[in-house]
């Protein structure tokens, strides 16, 4: 089988859609298939719109894990931002996938053709990747199988508006077959009318033997964080992600705490997140580690060195962090927003809140950390959770039988007509 895969960004970018997108075309490659990857040149996401942020320091191709890896260069232009968003507001579907104040310019990435059996766009609200993707699979006559990671966050929210546009629904209606993390994400898809035997409801997973197993009193001892408790975030450093209301709760609770908190944040910083530590001097309290984006091979370090894992998300559709964190024996902290409740239940393996209440968050980190009994047994069950089913070569094997199925309908259907 030969397989095209479009995606916003790719390894070593780290982010939900790019662990399981380097996952699953890790296993194509493994299985004996030949895989393309299609994909910007942006580290950061920023990137697209803002030429001083962080680009991948690649090779245009490149051989990822058996995959040839194609980063299209992205391109900037004066007033650029302004542009795109007049331009979405042009009435035509397929002109809105591609332009939008945030969305990238990638000369040459709609052009891609050649004789794929199946082709994969991953990751919205960059709708450009999959619409790029539905060109290709069109000139291919082969199936198309979009996964949006869609943030539906609280009917209502700007972020649930971001990722419920009629073109995006439009774009969903094309696919052969749309993979969701959670069943609720599922049953959003089928309100918009697509018929319920193109979804499929695919839990994330996680490699447990790249992000277990580190050494969490070395990178404590890298960046000068002593033997205290410690809580931690891995990821899009972002108010959306609720990083700004970690560190509020967090100076709640140092304010009448003899034994300080030390809070570290690892990830790309988003420039309303660097507004955010400006505007109050945040930079400026001791207890605040701030270490950019961190290596792959220092993520199992960082969740070992941590005892609590907090991340108040809004904009998560499903948040394989919490699983890495569970992998670990990490209790966590979520938001009761997205797809998340679906994955962290309260109470079980971890604590949900409401996003931006910062006093249940406040009284959320405390229980965990005076109370590591309750800690531990959260953590423990989290464990035992991953180890009972999240794992990739179970996902694969389904994805893959349904990919196999699609491909085969699209031929039927091919034959029928001819």
């Amino acid at each position: 089988m030969r397989i095209a895969w479009f995606t916003h960004r790719y390894h070593p970018c780290l982010g939900g859609a790019e662990t399981y997108g380097r996952a699953m075309v890790r296993r194509f490659v493994a299985s004996g298939h030949s895989v393309d990857v299609f994909t910007s040149d942006a580290h950061d996401l920023r990137y697209y719109t803002d030429p001083s942020r962080r680009r991948v320091d690649a090779p245009a191709v490149s051989n990822v894990d058996g995959a040839v890896v194609h980063r299209f260069p992205v391109k900037h232009l004066p007033l650029q931002r302004y542009a795109g968003r007049l331009l979405s507001y042009v009435p035509h579907w397929r002109t809105q996938c591609r332009v939008a104040s945030y969305m990238p310019i990638i000369p040459g990435l709609g052009k891609i053709r050649g004789d794929y059996d199946a082709v994969f766009g991953v990751g919205f609200p960059f709708t450009l990747f999959s619409y790029a993707a539905l060109q290709t699979a069109r000139a291919a006559d082969a199936p198309l199988i979009l996964t949006p990671f869609l943030h539906l966050s609280t009917p209502g929210d700007p972020v649930n508006r971001t990722y419920t546009r009629p073109h995006q629904i439009r774009l969903l209606s094309e696919a052969d077959v749309i993979v969701s993390p959670t069943p609720n994400a599922s049953e959003v898809v089928a309100g918009w009318g697509v018929p319920r035997d193109r979804l499929l409801t695919l839990p994330m997973a996680i490699e447990r033997a790249e992000v277990t197993g580190g050494d969490g009193a070395t990178l404590r001892g890298r960046y000068g964080v002593g033997p205290g408790p410690v809580v931690g975030q891995l990821g899009a450093l972002d108010p959306n992600k609720g990083t700004p209301d970690v560190i509020r709760a967090v100076d709640r609770i140092n304010r009448d705490r003899p034994e300080a908190v030390t809070l570290l944040l690892a990830g790309s910083a988003t420039p309303e997140f660097d507004a955010f530590l400006d505007r109050d001097d945040w930079r400026s309290r001791p207890w605040l580690k701030q270490l950019g984006p961190i290596l792959p091979e220092d993520v199992p370090s960082f969740y070992d060195a941590i005892d609590v894992f907090a991340m108040p998300s809004r904009t998560d559709s499903f948040g394989i962090v919490y699983l890495e964190a569970w992998a670990n024996g990490k209790p966590v902290i979520a938001a009761r927003a997205g797809g998340v409740p679906e994955v962290v239940i309260h109470g079980e393996a971890g604590l949900l809140v409401e996003f931006g209440d910062i006093s249940a968050l406040e009284r959320s980190i405390s229980k965990l950390l005076d109370d590591r009994a309750y800690a531990a047994r959260l953590g423990e069950a989290g464990r035992a959770l991953v180890e009972r089913g999240y794992d990739w070569d179970h996902r694969f094997a389904t994805l893959n039988a349904r990919v196999e199925t699609a491909i085969g309908a699209r031929s039927g259907r091919l034959a029928a007509s001819a």
